[in-house]
């Protein structure tokens, strides 16, 4: 099972989550060590050390406390993968703690904003912690795609900086820095269909058929297990939809992938 194939609701045992995919087992952040993947584990007893983790009442919203039971929290470790999870091209998946081992798959997430907040350690002393506040990927990828958010005028570097803007200023509130991600998102997608120029940038054909949404390329990401959310402009292809199977399904997929990513950055160059 690729880790991109969880299914929203069902339980997952932790154990076999590491034997699969590697990473920590007693962290509640744990990179995998084989994939470009970072799984997050919550569950109520993090209370006790002042985690404060939850959805928002329509399940769009997730807060999440960085790891580090006693002092203040640093940004190293699973708390710096975690902040520079775009930056570095890895999906977070999370899982909330149900019964037995067990733990349910919530959804991916992409990270929107993080602050330092006051609380407890695990003594009772006080202390800072990392506060990351993430939006659920399924509703970013549902939104952006039903937003117009481009004229379709901008050129190949006007649509490369709208998709490499900074959402993590200070200053900003999180809904702002949610246009931004969402922004950022259609950018890249409409930066590598525009690239592609109609032709297949994997098997080098021209697109299979005339799509009512303007292009029948999909946008596959290069270096993470999802193709959608924010990433980088070079990051992206824009592949058929036969390439993209072959890429995910078939046999040579990783092979297959890796010839693409040789020829992006030669078109990037």
């Amino acid at each position: 099972m690729l880790a991109s194939e969880f299914e929203k609701g069902k339980l997952y045992k932790r154990s076999e989550l590491h034997d699969q995919f590697g990473g920590n087992r007693q962290r509640g952040i744990s990179p995998s060590a084989n994939l470009p993947v970072i799984f997050i584990f919550s569950g109520d007893s993090g209370s006790q050390y002042g985690y404060t983790d939850g959805w928002n009442e329509d399940y769009t919203i997730f807060t999440y406390t960085g790891e580090g039971q006693v002092g203040d929290q640093e940004f190293t470790m699973g708390n710096k993968a975690l902040r520079d999870h775009i930056e570095l091209s890895k999906d977070v998946f999370l899982f909330t703690a149900a019964s037995g081992g067990q733990y349910k798959f919530n959804d991916q997430l992409t990270l929107i904003n993080y602050e330092k907040k006051p609380a407890l350690d695990r003594n009772g002393d006080s202390r800072m912690v990392i506060s990351f506040t993430f939006e659920s990927f399924t509703e970013i990828i549902e939104s952006s795609n039903v937003n117009n958010l481009h004229d379709g005028n901008q050129s190949l570097e006007e649509l490369k900086q709208i998709a490499l803007d900074d959402a993590s200023s200070e200053q900003a509130s999180i809904q702002e820095k949610r246009v931004v991600i969402r922004k950022r998102s259609e950018a890249i997608k409409t930066y590598a269909r525009r690239r592609a120029e109609g032709v297949c940038e994997a098997c080098e054909q021209p697109e299979p058929f005339d799509a009512r949404s303007g292009s029948s390329l999909d946008v596959h990401h290069l270096y993470r297990l999802s193709d959608g959310g924010p990433d980088h402009p070079e990051h992206v292809a824009a592949i058929c939809p036969n390439c993209h199977a072959r890429i995910h399904r078939g046999r040579d997929g990783a092979e297959y992938n890796q010839v693409l990513i040789k020829k992006i950055r030669e078109k990037e160059r």
